[in-house]
């Protein structure tokens, strides 16, 4: 049967790193159901060479003409966090579908002003929280759902980082924008943020939470310079809370020398402990999913069973993995109008979730996170 192929634009991929070039194109390319038809960079050159490196048709630097292109379907954002809400708009302005990075935007303001515009121009919107397309996390969850551990007492993730600047590094100029706040892109709403939709994902909603915000690398000296930079953002995230179900939750993202992620999941029946192959993102890794119940003596592994990969035989662990994942469930939702993917009304949930976080930890108080009657 031959394949309805849907053309995809990538607006933000040169050749030096980015998210774009590093994972959005290897995973599209992947695909039989998309064709990477056009990328878009800041300067010409740049948007050659990307071209030219993945085979792409078409290469531009103003968004729009890329938006407008009848080659594109889906409109990828793959940019810093700051430039998404001008971004998505010129999407919509041309009616396009769009997939939009995560974090969403600068805010939940910003979030929810870019889910009414979209929802309001009729078009389909996606965000990229990919953890729900790794098939380690798919099964846990069905797992969790069809009791293998009974009743979920505790979670409990740890969470190390080598990435981010600490004391002892210093910092490119192209990331300094992580060092501020405002600009919605740190360990609060880039770590913590994936990890909260994966947790909410595996077990719902939360209740309440408590949290410590600390930024102990406060001042961060360039590469290129030396110039010593004000860090406002959060390198230490610290979230304590009830889960819906009943269950606690604690975790701490921290930065460190050595990565490490796991999450071990405590039942009345049993414990799972989902580990990460690579230790480096939650969002990226690949997982060994182990567990014991009653009787048992040691954690056994659960080997994946092959029907929770979305992705293509063959395609290997790393930054491309889970969004390829997450491309299939978003071809099936423009194809056959189903909601498997989350979009921007996940994304929003999200971003009102660490702005319950960020509460807790400005007020030193328990927040509920239930809506209000």
């Amino acid at each position: 049967m031959k394949i309805n192929k849907r053309g995809v634009g990538v607006i933000g991929a040169n050749m030096n790193g980015s998210w774009g070039a590093l994972a959005h194109l290897p995973a599209l390319l992947a695909l039989p159901e998309f064709q990477a038809a056009a990328v878009c960079t800041t300067r010409q050159d740049s948007a050659d060479e990307t071209a030219k490196h993945f085979g792409i048709p078409h290469a531009f630097t103003d968004p729009y003409e890329l938006a407008i292109h009848p080659d594109v379907d889906l409109v990828t954002i793959a940019v810093k966090v700051p430039e998404h809400e001008k971004l998505v708009q010129t999407a919509l302005q041309a009616g396009k579908s769009v997939f939009c990075e995560f974090p969403l935007g600068r805010s939940s303001a910003e979030a929810a002003h870019l889910l009414h515009a979209s929802e309001e121009k009729g078009v389909r919107h996606f965000a990229g929280l990919q953890s729900r397309a790794n098939p380690a996390v798919r099964y846990l969850k069905d797992l969790i759902a069809e009791g293998y551990i009974g009743e979920v007492r505790a979670v409990h993730c740890s969470y190390a980082l080598p990435l981010f600047p600490s004391r002892s590094k210093r910092i490119p100029q192209s990331r300094v924008y992580l060092l501020d706040k405002t600009n919605g892109a740190n360990h609060l709403t880039i770590a913590a943020g994936h990890l909260l939709d994966g947790i909410t994902y595996l077990f719902g909603p939360f209740s309440e939470v408590s949290a410590v915000l600390e930024t102990q690398a406060d001042r961060i000296p360039t590469i290129e310079t030396g110039e010593i930079v004000q860090a406002t953002s959060p390198d230490h995230v610290v979230i304590t809370g009830k889960l819906a179900g009943g269950a606690i939750i604690n975790t701490h993202i921290r930065n460190t020398h050595i990565g490490h992620f796991s999450i071990e999941v405590n039942g009345t029946e049993g414990d799972l402990v989902l580990q990460s192959n690579e230790n480096f993102m939650f969002q990226i890794d690949s997982f060994t999913l182990k567990g014991a119940q009653p009787g048992n003596k040691a954690f056994g592994e659960l080997p994946i069973p092959p029907q929770y990969a979305l992705q293509p035989s063959g395609l290997p662990a790393g930054p491309a993995f889970n969004l390829a994942g997450l491309y299939r469930e978003i071809y099936s939702d423009l194809e056959n109008n189903t909601r498997l993917a989350p979009d921007f009304q996940t994304a929003l949930a999200v971003h009102t979730l660490i702005d319950a976080v960020q509460r807790a930890a400005d007020t030193g108080t328990r927040q509920s996170t239930e809506p209000l009657d």
